[in-house]
């Protein structure tokens, strides 16, 4: 994954973009804690407050479960962007991408508010989830976008029905990619459905402590830059020209 990367796309197919950080609490209660006091710093960028269904699950029944433990019970939304929060973890959603430089501020600043609730005891990992869809008419064939060879047999398969799911190492960084055609998200902004090739990236970076919490910068660079690159290794330059980017 060696080629230059386009510096942003005119025609962007990013649908979603999630930033998930992953701890042990210092106390039980911190999922029931944090949504006040995270709200009480950032409320100028994130002035509502909306429980989630997962609110009114008893804390001890979410301990019980740890697949409860990083579902969110409550969102700070600011128009097209919010902050999830759960009892191990906290995640910054948008669903329309300001560009890596004002995305990796806002991380910061929610890093910045959870450290200052003192309820963070160790960090387990963080991750960039990037949704992509690729518009594509439902009578195309939209696997040709990506640089993708593979055969059931001697046959290509067919689209209906197609999920592609795979894993891949890069130095500290595993990434899971799953590709899906003929998927259909919606646009947030103007409420059209969109209709595609799915390109989903998910990098995740395990393993890292709390230095985390006093060098996150140059780690979120360089969790950026692998999911970027094997976003990009994907598709052919047909499927990028027309996405026209910019260098």
């Amino acid at each position: 994954m060696s080629q230059s990367l386009p510096k942003l796309l005119t025609k962007c197919p990013l649908r979603e973009v999630v930033f998930e950080l992953r701890f042990t609490p210092t106390n039980p209660a911190a999922g029931d804690l944090l949504p006040g006091l995270l709200f009480s710093k950032m409320h100028k960028d994130y002035p509502e407050v909306v429980p989630l269904p997962m609110a009114n699950v008893p804390r001890q029944l979410r301990e019980q479960n740890q697949d409860l433990a990083y579902q969110p019970s409550h969102r700070l939304s600011g128009g097209p962007h919010a902050v999830l929060i759960c009892d191990r973890a906290v995640s910054l959603n948008t669903h329309q991408y300001p560009g890596w430089v004002r995305y990796k501020e806002m991380i910061g600043a929610l890093i910045d508010a959870l450290k200052e609730t003192e309820l963070v005891k160790q960090i387990e990992r963080f991750s960039f989830k990037y949704i992509n869809v690729i518009e594509a008419l439902p009578s195309e064939s939209q696997l040709p976008y990506l640089k993708l060879k593979i055969a059931l047999g001697d046959k290509p398969p067919i689209e209906r029905g197609f999920l592609l799911r795979v894993e891949g190492n890069e130095g500290e960084f595993v990434t899971i990619t799953q590709i899906a055609p003929n998927t259909l998200a919606k646009n947030l902004i103007n409420h059209q459905d969109v209709s595609g090739l799915m390109v989903d990236v998910d990098t995740i970076r395990g393993s890292i402590g709390n230095e985390f919490l006093e060098n996150s910068k140059s780690e979120l660079e360089k969790g950026h830059e692998v999911a970027k690159k094997t976003f990009f290794s994907l598709l052919t330059e047909a499927t990028r020209d027309r996405m026209e980017p910019k260098w």
